[in-house]
């Protein structure tokens, strides 16, 4: 999967999971900008990152072991999709 696919896939299931598809679309999120407690129109919160995160295992086998980990792969789309290519090479 291209780096692009995987972040619009990962976007994908951010809205999904977060019940956000009639509001907000893929392009809407940017790759850099911050997901969890930031004024983007996600509103995300430690919660949603928590279900977000076992989607991304569901989908890709990749578990985020820990907050430390979680933390730094939940500050934008790009880290995300980063963890998600590094677990999974």
């Amino acid at each position: 999967m291209s780096d692009d696919a995987l972040k619009l896939r990962l976007k994908e299931i951010i809205l999904e999971v977060c019940d956000l598809e009639g509001e907000l679309s893929p392009a809407d999120i940017q790759d850099d900008g911050q997901l969890i407690n930031a004024d983007n129109g996600l509103d995300l919160t430690s919660l949603d990152a928590v279900e977000i995160a076992s989607a991304i295992e569901y989908e890709f086998g990749v578990r985020i072991q820990d907050l430390s980990a979680a933390k730094k792969a939940f500050r934008s789309i790009d880290t995300l999709a980063a963890t998600v290519a590094a677990a999974r090479a």
